[in-house]
């Protein structure tokens, strides 16, 4: 049985959207995103506080510094060394120290020992009043740990019996005025400053009158490699 309506009819009374041709495509639709990450939670950076401008001052008991802005910093009050301190800080030498243990059975370097072979190998003590002697001329160097001794001592080596017996040997020679010249050659750290110690210990032993030029540089005579020495004229 057929319909009294036509198909053609009935679209008619459809609404506008569904009529045919009339649909229209309809717009993507934008669904909400969220961020994905494979860092952990805990290590994500702390979103910044915000200041709330309200100052918190500190609890009572408790110590707190508090520095203005627009002022000047706090001074230094420690003390700068006096001109010349650190020169002498840097100079000073310890002759003994009374924490250490004294050695027993130490002879004392005197002209009896200075050339005597039997002192090969031993340490002898110098005497008071030729440590203030040697101190006054400089003798004495930074280097040369005397401070690890109770007593300033040096060993007798057999170049410093032969200086001893060059000496003693000068000292009978006196009236033939005779002249003796020795030039020391050695690496660093051999003894050379040592054997010269050795050698004004001698000659003070003596009663000789000893000229020394500390680390070859004085006022009158500066021969750091650059100046040699001459006669002076009449």
């Amino acid at each position: 049985m057929s319909s009294s309506i036509c198909w053609q009819c009935f679209s008619k009374t459809l609404p506008q959207p569904f009529r045919h041709g009339s649909i229209k495509p309809r717009l993507p639709i934008h669904l909400p995103t969220l961020a994905f990450s494979t860092t952990p939670s805990f290590q994500l950076p702390l979103p910044p506080k915000k200041s709330s401008g309200v100052k918190v001052t500190p609890k009572k008991g408790t110590k707190s510094l508090v520095i203005k802005k627009g002022k000047k910093q706090l001074e230094n009050r420690a003390r700068r060394p006096a001109p010349g301190e650190r020169k002498a800080m840097r100079k000073r030498i310890v002759l003994s120290n009374v924490n250490a243990l004294e050695v027993q059975g130490m002879q004392n370097f005197d002209v009896e020992n200075m050339y005597d072979r039997r002192m090969e190998g031993q340490v002898l003590r110098l005497p008071g009043p030729i440590v203030d002697q040697l101190r006054a001329v400089e003798a004495f160097k930074t280097t040369q740990s005397w401070g690890f001794f109770q007593s300033p001592g040096t060993l007798m080596r057999r170049e410093t019996v032969d200086m001893g017996k060059l000496i003693a040997n000068m000292s009978e020679e006196e009236g033939s005025r005779k002249t003796v010249r020795r030039v020391l050659v050695g690496e660093k750290g051999s003894g050379k400053s040592m054997m010269l110690l050795q050698a004004m210990t001698m000659a003070f032993l003596k009663g000789w009158t000893v000229i020394n030029l500390p680390e070859g540089t004085t006022p009158l005579a500066p021969v750091i490699e650059s100046t040699a020495f001459s006669d002076i004229s009449n």
